[in-house]
């Protein structure tokens, strides 16, 4: 599955999950993150499905709506800490280690 203008959130939960828009550009959260190949700009998730991020990060507008959507149905309207790490995540050398 291939994501553009994507963005990478971190949940209180310690989990990280990728954000952004589908080739039919729609809005799209992943299930956590297991392993960020920044080389291939591949990453695999919990639920075992692969995605091709393609160029460079969304801006924080471009998905925080389909985030908002996301959390608040996820938490039932109870919310809690969510920090964008997307430049800390490219920042690391990561490989193929885990998120």
């Amino acid at each position: 599955m291939f994501l553009s203008r994507w963005r990478i959130f971190e949940t209180d939960d310690g989990l990280k999950r990728l954000v952004g828009y589908d080739s039919v550009d729609q809005g799209r959260v992943s299930s956590a993150l297991v392993t960020f190949n920044q080389k291939t700009m591949h990453v695999q998730t919990s639920d075992g499905l692969t995605y091709r991020l393609l160029g460079e990060p969304g801006f924080f507008w471009d998905v925080i709506d389909t985030w908002d959507i996301w959390f608040h149905t996820i938490t039932r309207g109870q919310g809690g800490c969510v920090k964008d790490v997307t430049e800390q995540i490219r920042g690391k050398a990561m490989g193929d280690g885990d998120v």
